[in-house]
């Protein structure tokens, strides 16, 4: 065969195998409908190249009142110059429920080009009839229709509209949550419904992200069908033990009437007069919950209430002697993860402790909190050699086994080298440490007469007047020393600038070595462990709303309080940047942090002071 021929070949071939490969037969039908309902069932095909489809003549089930009928749809989008089209072709039957039950809708295959594809199928549940029909578009989503009502026009009864609660449990220990779900039963054309959990002592209460675009489908309620959904849902923690109800709650909704009285050519000219609304008021249920205590607490309980994992790394690669060495644990796991207790570490006695700094990131969901806890130990060597850090403990009540569960990291060993904060050389701390007594002078001794004796002289009583000043302001001084060992919050907020520049010196580090990921969560902690120790605030208690206030409190200039912020939103952002390859970006963030601190501790000593 001619190369040339063959080549165009496998061209046309290329070319023809994406447009085969995207042909799509979809099937759309109500999950569930009722008993004598009308409505549609559709198979839509992405293309207008079909040579023929396959017909359903009979579906177990249901009656086939019409089709196939078939229609096609094209359009064209012609955007910043490029043209596109999308086509179509479906074919729809309209069926009819006959009983109640669970039912399948078989595919269907079409023939495109030659080739057969196929549907697919499609699970349609029928529930028993309320003796009408319904359009059945509730089941799609959007506002319901009327289903059956017999009240009057533009009454309401307690039977035509109300709402459901229930519990996912009805006994529960304290700090277990409990899934609160509120769920709208209507059988009339429901337009706006609104209601809110007041504030409920003994529950700390989360409410349940939920669309706002509530979508209705029909279901059975004493025999009685109605459109319904799931309106709010909250996850609710117990505080307290023994029988706590929750109260009723107030919805307030606006109901749509269409009066048949209304001519519906006069209705159409003065602008579908014809529908008024009213509104309706529902109260939902109370619903009374037994809450137990927790069994007898071990000594070292944490709080947490739900099921957990822990583990511990150390965050400095190479610690040194007097310098800042990170050891970070992460717990995980669902339940009250807001409210653990921070874990203690057993640091070796030759380590310089500080408080740890805590950060959570969870979500809500129907089985709780779900996320995890992560808290950075910081502490200082003083001297080298090899320590061991114990492995830690967390204790939690397991909800599964309605026990208490310890849990343990492994124990970190750590090789601590020379820093370069040494006062000692190597031999001189041997020597030190060998030495028990050692001479007041050595070498010749000069004798004096007793007339050539110090206090003999004038000069005495000056050196000792200056002795005496000397002394009083090293009393004074020492007092003061003593007095601010003692106030830990100043403590805290004096130290806040070497603790900075210590975790800035590592961020540094993490930049020249291309650690682009760990020299933002090192500057990020950084520039957040400053504000929260020269502030004295709790880093779980931070927000940038609260900075920016603490900060216009302290008369720090709104310039400089925005760059504050503007870099921390910015070392967010990168942490989680799919680029981690911008060098320039990570040179320019650490001089600009540096900078800003810097600005801040002179402005805040100064406000101190």
């Amino acid at each position: 065969m001619d190369i040339k021929k063959l080549f165009l070949i496998v061209i046309l071939l290329l070319a023809a195998s994406p447009l085969c490969a995207a042909v799509r037969v979809i099937a759309h039908a109500p999950e569930t409908v009722a008993q004598g309902e009308q409505f549609r069932l559709e198979y839509e095909v992405n293309t207008q190249d079909v040579k023929s489809a396959q017909v359903l003549t009979k579906i177990p089930g249901f009656e086939i009142l019409y089709g196939p009928s078939r229609s096609s749809s094209y359009s064209v989008q012609i955007i910043n110059g490029h043209q596109s089209s999308v086509s179509s072709v479906t074919y729809g039957y309209t069926l009819m429920a006959r009983k109640p039950g669970t039912y399948v809708i078989p595919h269907i295959t079409v023939n495109v080009d030659g080739h057969s594809y196929a549907s697919n199928s499609v699970r349609i549940k029928v529930v028993p009839g309320g003796g009408g029909s319904s359009s059945g578009n509730a089941s799609q989503g959007g506002s319901p229709q009327p289903v059956n009502s017999k009240s009057s026009v533009g009454h309401i009864s307690n039977k035509d509209l109300f709402i459901s609660v229930t519990a996912n449990k009805s006994q529960v220990y304290e700090q277990e949550p409990i899934l609160l779900t509120y769920r709208v039963y209507t059988r009339l054309n429901l337009r706006q419904l609104a209601g809110k959990m007041p504030d409920l002592k003994g529950f700390m209460v989360k409410e349940v992200p939920l669309p706002q675009q509530k979508s209705f489908s029909i279901g059975s309620y004493n025999g009685q069908n109605y459109y319904t959904t799931v309106w709010s849902q909250y996850v609710m923690f117990p505080q307290q033990t023994g029988k706590l109800v929750i109260p009723q709650i107030r919805f307030d909704g606006i109901v749509e009437f269409s009066n048949p009285n209304v001519d519906p050519i006069d209705a159409f000219f003065n602008g579908n007069s014809g529908a008024f609304e009213r509104k309706k008021s529902v109260i939902s249920p109370s619903l009374a919950v037994m809450v137990r205590p927790l069994p007898s607490k071990p000594v070292n309980f944490s709080g947490a209430v739900g099921h957990f994992s822990i583990k511990s790394q150390l965050r400095t690669l190479h610690p040194r002697e007097n310098e800042t060495l990170d050891l970070q644990v992460q717990i995980s796991g669902t339940g009250n993860v807001d409210l653990i207790k921070v874990p203690s570490v057993n640091f070796p006695g030759d380590f310089d402790t500080y408080d740890p700094k805590q950060t959570s990131q969870s979500k809500l969901t129907t089985a709780g909190m779900v996320g995890n806890m992560t808290i950075d130990y910081v502490a200082v060597p003083k001297h080298r050699g090899s320590y061991t850090i114990p492995g830690i403990d967390f204790t939690y009540f397991d909800t599964s086994t309605n026990s208490y569960k310890t849990i343990h990291t492994a124990p970190i060993n750590v090789d601590v080298a020379k820093g370069e904060k040494s006062i000692y050389s190597d031999k001189q701390k041997e020597i030190l440490a060998r030495s028990d007594i050692n001479y007041i002078k050595t070498g010749v001794v000069n004798l004096h007469h007793k007339e050539d004796l110090f206090w003999n002289r004038s000069s005495f009583w000056l050196y000792y007047l200056i002795s005496l000043l000397l002394f009083v302001a090293v009393f004074i001084y020492l007092h003061r020393r003593v007095v601010q060992r003692g106030d830990e919050v100043g403590q805290r907020v004096r130290g806040a600038g070497h603790l900075v520049l210590a975790r800035m010196k590592k961020a540094r580090k993490l930049m020249q070595q291309n650690h682009i990921d760990e020299f933002y969560d090192e500057t990020l902690h950084a520039m957040m462990g400053y504000v929260s120790d020269k502030l004295n605030i709790p880093v779980s208690d931070l927000t940038k709303e609260k900075i920016v206030d603490e900060f216009l409190a302290q008369q720090v200039p709104g310039e400089l309080s925005d760059h504050f912020t503007r870099l921390l939103s910015d070392c967010e952002f990168f942490r989680f940047s799919q680029n981690k390859n911008e060098l320039n970006s990570t040179e320019s963030v650490y001089n600009d942090v540096v900078d800003v601190i810097s600005k801040l501790d002179s402005i805040l000593k100064k406000k101190k002071k």
